[in-house]
């Protein structure tokens, strides 16, 4: 069965909420949490027939600067090529954004590589407030 990307279907949070399960970074989200994040992001979601098999989001101004963040793939579905459409999809959509930038480990460098994205070896810098900080 074929991969549909959409910006426009609706992402049911608890569907959401299953593949931010999978991984460390965002197994500790809320429903709420997740709610607020897809109402404030530009979101692409991967569905296999009625079910979200991937999803990617950037945070943006939609002029200047965008971020992605929340590139995940159901695991039974990875190496598929989905998580490389979904942010082809999503650099499409922000073709017209000056910068666009992702925080990464470094042994998925050569995977964001793929689409584009080039090492910079500007210090980066945050602010890191935990998983709990908003519960």
């Amino acid at each position: 069965m074929d991969i549909e990307y959409s910006f426009t279907r609706p992402i049911p949070p608890d569907e959401l909420h299953r593949l931010f399960a999978l991984t460390d970074w965002t197994n500790t989200r809320t429903t709420a949490d997740i709610q607020t994040l897809l109402a404030n992001s530009v979101c692409v979601g991967a569905w296999q027939g009625n079910e979200l098999v991937g999803f990617a989001r950037a945070i943006t101004d939609d002029l200047t600067r965008a971020f992605i963040e929340d590139v995940i793939v159901a695991e039974d579905r990875r190496g598929r090529g989905i998580g490389l459409a979904l942010l082809r999809a999503l650099l499409g959509r922000l073709s017209h954004v000056q910068e666009i930038a992702l925080g990464c480990e470094k042994q998925l460098i050569g995977y964001y590589e793929q689409v584009g994205f080039v090492k910079h070896d500007q210090t980066h810098m945050h602010i890191w407030k935990g998983f709990d900080w908003a519960h």
